[in-house]
């Protein structure tokens, strides 16, 4: 029996969290192998084709790589998933396509990694997989009766579909809020639910701006911080601020619903009840026909293969330390499955990663020595 390839690190995802970590760690000379199940950035590929960043170009670039010059403030879709393939090219990142991990077990010493192509060995293992393949999807009572579509928003391409149609956007996140305002602006008769409020933030302008009010909101005192922001109040639109501190709201970018709301172009109802047919019924005891539905209803963390060997909160988020290190095993690292409040997730993962290869490299000796690179089989 041939013997399972080995390597001092294993980085599981070559999204922006996965590559940033290969940097990171081709940087310092550890030994390490990224396995994608698909291709570099796999899951930009599928995103619907309005997508863009909504952070700007300056602050959410990969560690060591600015982004193109041509590339517009807030890069398309396309475009940063260019931007993705160029940056493991130009590092020459290691990283094997097509490779999909099945499960890993901790044997005490090393991870026995069950994969698609092989059995492999790492004495750490670093999860990139993100959130993009494990989408929330609820049950909705009635649905079964429903006549029409209901899919997910990542499911969602463009609005060509649904031309013509009575369209229930559930979920008022970034995502939810921009199919909205896409389906509105090309002749859907489109609403949005919207459960618990939303937080609308101004496109941001300065990239200087933005670093320096992310540095003050990571570092103030929790109540001096929270004073500082400032967001406007649409509840007349029937879209209120959520409840609880503004540090804790995961903010909208831009004030394109607020504007469709205010035009009528988008109606607004509360939570989602029950469907009947093709009615919806909502919280406030409004109700009203629906032809589709999507569900902007988030994703939760893609962590299946080592989902036994975590220990979560009521989330359903891994328990780390500062590192990323699980709190039930230190030699299994997860990078990229928290989403900052009060700045860009992009901005902040160049300092996560790098965090996060501090953290292997103050573990024993043996978990993030330079090891040998596999034989080629």
């Amino acid at each position: 029996m041939t013997a399972p390839a080995r390597s001092a690190i294993v980085v599981v995802g070559a999204g922006p969290a996965g590559l940033a970590v290969a940097y990171e760690l081709a940087r310092r000379g550890l030994h390490y192998r990224v396995l994608e199940r698909g291709q570099v950035g796999e899951a930009w590929r599928h995103h619907y084709d309005r997508l863009s960043l909504h952070t700007l170009k300056q602050v959410s670039a990969l560690p060591g790589r600015a982004m193109p010059t041509a590339y517009p403030r807030f890069p398309s879709r396309a475009q940063f998933l260019a931007y993705l393939q160029q940056y493991s090219r130009h590092f020459e990142l290691r990283v094997d396509e097509g490779v999909e991990l099945r499960r890993a077990e901790f044997d005490g010493r090393r991870w026995r990694l069950d994969t698609s192509r092989d059995e492999l060995e790492a004495t750490v293992l670093v999860m990139a997989t993100g959130i993009w393949s494990a989408p929330v999807r609820p049950h909705i009572p009635g649905e079964a009766a429903f006549g029409g579509p209901i899919l997910h928003s990542r499911d969602y391409r463009n609005p060509r579909p649904f031309q013509g149609q009575r369209v229930l956007v559930v979920g008022a996140g970034n995502s939810g809020t921009e199919i909205a305002v896409a389906l509105a602006e090309h002749g859907g008769d489109t609403a949005i639910s919207v459960r618990s409020g939303v937080a609308f933030v101004p496109e941001p302008h300065s990239a200087a701006a933005v670093q320096l009010a992310a540095w003050l909101l990571r570092t103030l005192p929790r109540p001096l911080a929270a004073r500082l922001l400032r967001r406007r109040d649409y509840r007349h639109l029937g879209l209120p601020l959520p409840p609880g501190s503004p540090l804790d709201h995961f903010p909208v970018v831009g004030y394109e619903l607020p504007e469709a709301v205010a035009a009528r172009r988008v109606g607004v109802y509360p939570g989602l009840e029950r469907l009947e047919g093709c009615v919806a019924h909502f919280s406030d005891g409004r109700s009203a026909p629906f032809d589709a539905l999507i569900l902007a209803t988030g994703y939760r963390p893609a962590l299946d293969p080592v989902a036994h060997a975590l220990a979560l909160d009521g989330e359903g988020r891994p328990m780390l330390d500062r590192y990323g290190r699980a709190a039930t095993n230190p030699r299994l690292v997860c990078v990229g499955y928290t989403y900052p409040t009060t700045e860009g997730w992009l901005q902040a993962i160049g300092r996560v990663a790098a965090s996060a290869v501090d953290g292997i490299m103050a573990l024993p000796r043996e978990a993030s020595a330079k090891l040998p690179a596999p034989a080629e089989s």
